[in-house]
């Protein structure tokens, strides 16, 4: 990891402790780099934040990180559809939502996402969703 990078990461970022034990132990895990960044997360979390947010949709989940800044931002009513195929890559997210108390707040669905969003189209119509 560049000095910049690190830098990023573990001062400007400001990560949870579950948030960054999250990250950390991806990293190690195989095919750790397609996760999303502490930055990149902490970008989803910023737009949500700031548009205000309440209905979101992740397509590609991998281990959860991106669902979890994205689900800690939207406010307590708010939903996130977390759509992904990978049974075993996502199952690692499970504890760290429930830890980060967001688990209520996302509705992963296991399907290829174009079967998601075509069934979201619908039964929610068309601009249902806030943010993606």
């Amino acid at each position: 990891m560049a000095d910049v990078e690190k830098y990023v990461n573990d001062v400007i970022t400001r990560q949870s402790d579950i948030q960054r034990r999250m990250y950390r132990e991806t990293e190690r895990a195989p095919h750790g780099t397609m996760q999303t960044g502490p930055d990149q997360a902490a970008l989803l979390s910023f737009l949500v934040k700031l548009i205000g947010a309440r209905r979101a949709i992740e397509i590609g989940v991998f281990r959860g990180h991106g669902s979890l800044a994205i689900a800690s931002a939207l406010p307590h009513d708010g939903k996130l559809v977390a759509c992904d195929v990978s049974d075993e890559y996502t199952r690692h997210a499970h504890k760290y939502w429930k830890d980060a108390g967001v688990a209520g707040k996302i509705d992963l669905r296991l399907a290829p996402a174009t079967q998601t969003l075509d069934a979201l189209l619908k039964t929610d119509g068309e601009g249902s969703f806030d943010f993606a």
